[in-house]
């Protein structure tokens, strides 16, 4: 999503996941949320619950929509990359928000 407003452009993507292993040796799932902004490039890495957290408080102070479901009708875990495709349309539908998702992480 690209939003233009007084000649600053931002684009929000999720292009790609990664894992990282702690010191237990427990493996876990990073999203890499990319920011173009201002023509430099930013990125975070996110875990899913940290999205989570953010939308329960974006929620409380702006109409959001529903945060897209860990789980399919079945209540089999999604395959990662329909998961990163999912996040990645919520976050992009959220920058229309004036980037309070990009302020917030």
């Amino acid at each position: 999503m690209v939003l233009q407003e007084d000649f600053l452009m931002i684009q929000v993507s999720i292009p790609s996941m990664e894992r990282e292993v702690d010191e237990s040796g427990k493996s876990r799932k990073l999203f890499r949320v990319e920011v173009l902004f201002n023509e430099r490039k930013h990125y975070v890495l996110r875990r899913s619950s940290e999205f989570q957290t953010l939308h329960r408080k974006l929620r409380k102070i702006i109409q959001t929509p529903d945060f897209p479901s860990k789980r399919n009708p079945h209540l089999r875990t999604k395959p990662l990359e329909q998961r990163r495709q999912e996040l990645e349309d919520y976050i992009q539908m959220k920058t229309c928000h004036r980037c309070c998702w990009t302020s917030s992480m």
